[in-house]
């Protein structure tokens, strides 16, 4: 049976945190794992140098075979502190597919540079439901076209710098409203409308040649009525495998996800995924259930040989890709040196490539004004990201700036006085901070939020900055709006310089 743990426990990838990894106990499993034989793990949060030291000493401990991934779709920012942050894939959509591409090979530079050989992303999601919680910027936009082509140049930029790409999540998580972090989604389509449509990037990156796809648990009918895409062989073997020809590595999205975990037991959704043709069973949430139930399907003859072999030969091919051929992928011979002046002035150009004004433009620059009110419309999660948007926009102007956070929920009594107290401004500036966040809902009161501008604005030009998601801006009554498709530092250092009237050059 140990024989059978330990080619279990290859189909499997384990979640690590960073800024757990002082604790002697938290270390000692993550070797107990890796002595075991783990395919590799997902790393999380924590520091960009706690980060790399954690992989070089697994890296060690495994004779550096380990895939090590992570979710760097806008850089390592988005789960580590430190790092560039680029713009979201929806302003990289509005951007030329060099640009794209570009920002892609920077991510996995710095993505090399720590250790992590795979990254998850690009997204290949169509953007066609404006009220997706959980796509939304992360999507390169709202047509096949657009998508596919981005998806195209992201995985170039990745896997010419040696780092393992993946299209998800497949067949398409866009046409949904449910986060699939906290329920499962079902994409009510028909065929046709998603071989036209959601299937379109995936094509996209299979021809590119893409290293790796990740399924997600999504329900689609026409696939499935039962089972989520991420344990069907309708969707794997069937549609991803044999109509699609993608031969690569294939893994579930997080089996910790409610989706999953609040219908299935770890062991028995780890062997539905590998049973439906998946090669890696992406971070269960209980990894030695999942090990053992893998184990025990192995030798009931559950999980076949040949569906076995076939796994083990792509996780093979996947390792020499890392490796450029070598046998060791988890050591270079030089350490990889990161340019962050320069990679953090090209994300700053991009975002502002992608910046796009809408209304009358001759409000701009706000330096004409004497006296702006700038207001923030968030929610607790964005309070960092609408600071350091004041902080950028009272240190670019010598003029007087009122700044103020609200949300929807604010009182009448509170609007009021509010309004009172901006009777000397010249100019409202209103931004709004939204974006997908998992586990997360939408602004308060957000319906409520054209009223509050009407109320405020008193026929004063009114300037919306959609620091974020698009969607729902255009319920508000402004002047002019400005687009930014992002809320990441270049993109709102970027809105900061579009607005006082500065050029990035």
């Amino acid at each position: 049976m140990s024989q059978l743990r330990t080619r279990a426990a290859a189909r499997v990838m384990v979640r690590l945190d960073a800024n757990q990894w002082h604790l002697q106990s938290y270390r000692d499993e993550a070797y107990q794992l890796t002595d075991l034989g783990v395919a590799g793990f997902g790393v999380f949060l924590g520091q960009v140098d706690t980060t790399a030291e954690m992989i070089e000493q697994l890296q060690r401990r495994a004779g550096g075979k380990l895939l090590i991934a992570a979710d760097y779709e806008y850089g390592l920012p988005m789960r580590l502190d430190g790092g560039v942050s680029y713009p979201r894939a929806m302003a990289l959509g509005v951007c030329s597919e060099e640009t794209t591409q570009n920002i892609a090979a920077l991510i996995a530079h710095e993505a090399s540079a720590i250790g992590v050989n795979w990254n998850w992303a690009p997204v290949a999601d169509i953007n066609s439901n404006p009220l997706n919680p959980i796509i939304n910027t992360r999507s390169f936009g709202e047509t096949p076209e657009v998508v596919a082509r981005h998806v195209q140049a992201f995985i170039r930029g990745t896997q010419e710098r040696g780092v393992l790409a993946c299209a998800k999540h497949f067949p398409g998580h866009g046409d949904t409203n449910i986060d699939s972090h906290v329920d499962l989604p079902t994409i009510h389509l028909d065929q046709a409308v998603a071989m036209q449509r959601e299937l379109v990037p995936f094509r996209a990156a299979v021809d590119a040649g893409v290293a790796s796809m990740m399924v997600g648990h999504i329900v689609v009918p026409f696939l499935d009525p039962e089972r989520p895409a991420s344990l069907s062989s309708q969707a794997v073997q069937n549609l991803l495998r044999t109509t699609m020809g993608f031969q690569g590595l294939v893994c579930t999205d997080a089996l910790d996800m409610h989706a999953i975990s609040d219908r299935y037991p770890s062991g028995e959704a780890a062997v539905m995924a590998i049973e439906a043709g998946v090669d890696i069973a992406l971070m269960p949430d209980h990894t030695h259930d999942a090990i053992d139930a893998l184990a025990a399907a192995m030798e009931s003859g559950r999980l076949s040989e040949s569906l076995l072999a076939s796994a083990d030969q792509r996780l093979h091919t996947a390792r020499l890709q890392i490796a450029g051929g070598a046998s060791d992928m988890g050591h270079r011979c030089t350490p990889v040196v990161v340019d962050q002046s320069t990679h953090a002035l090209f994300a700053l150009k991009a975002a502002s490539q992608a910046v796009r004004i809408v209304g009358d433009d001759s409000t701009l620059p706000i330096t004409q004004f004497k006296h702006v009110a700038a207001l923030a419309a968030i929610s607790e999660a964005d309070m960092d990201t609408a600071t350091t948007w004041f902080q950028g926009l009272t240190q670019a102007v010598e003029q007087n700036i009122d700044c103020g956070y609200i949300d929807g929920t604010m009182s009448d009594a509170e609007l009021n006085d509010l309004a009172d107290g901006l009777q000397d401004a010249d100019v409202i500036l209103l931004a709004l901070f939204g974006r997908a966040v998992a586990y997360r809902g939408s602004l308060p009161g957000a319906e409520r939020l054209p009223h509050i501008i009407d109320r405020l604005a008193g026929g004063r030009p009114v300037i919306v900055v959609a620091c974020g998601s698009p969607y729902g801006v255009e319920n508000i009554t402004s002047t002019a709006t400005l687009y930014t498709y992002s809320d990441t530092l270049p993109s709102v250092a970027a809105s900061v310089m579009k607005l006082i009237g500065r050029v990035v050059r």
